[in-house]
């Protein structure tokens, strides 16, 4: 009888053990996806009030506090410690223009003002829009699965907000 059950712990190590290292991995990498997601959304949104901040009081009666598109690239980047930043990509839209940063890098040296004294009139919108690829290392597990399209998705996160002084 004792022969009969040699093994027996490793084929309930097969079908347990297995399942819950996936599972454990599973959890592990929708938690750093989650993390990335709030990394995004909350530097986006940080970046888009800051923006706003500088608009029309920072181009009138003398005031030099206006900033440039670098500067806003520099706010998303250093309020993104856990995003890399070639992989980043930010549209920053005002009243009448778009500027894109594929990757957010390319921007950080430009010194063009953001939003313009044209695009900085109360009551007009600045929109910061950004989109982060996030890899899921899961199915490289599966055989024949490694590499294949459906291990990238992306990550986007918008914030609007009104200039009111």
């Amino acid at each position: 009888m004792e022969k009969n059950r040699r093994g027996s712990s490793l084929i309930e190590f097969i079908f347990l053990g297995i399942p819950v290292i996936f599972i454990t991995m599973s959890i592990i990498e929708v938690s750093l996806a989650m993390w990335q997601f709030h990394s995004l959304s909350y530097t986006v949104d940080t970046a888009t009030r800051y923006a706003v901040l500088h608009c029309r009081g920072c181009t009138q009666n003398g005031n030099t506090c206006w900033i440039t598109v670098g500067d806003v690239a520099t706010v998303i980047t250093s309020q993104a410690p856990a995003l890399d930043s070639s992989k980043l990509n930010v549209t920053l839209y005002t009243h009448a223009t778009t500027t894109t940063c594929n990757p957010i890098s390319t921007c950080l040296s430009d010194a063009t003002q953001f939003p313009n004294t044209t695009d900085n009139g109360l009551n007009l919108d600045i929109k910061i829009v950004a989109s982060y690829p996030v890899y899921n290392p899961i199915p490289m597990f599966w055989a024949g699965t490694a590499g294949t399209p459906g291990n990238v998705f992306t990550l986007l996160a918008t914030s609007r907000q009104r200039i009111l002084f």
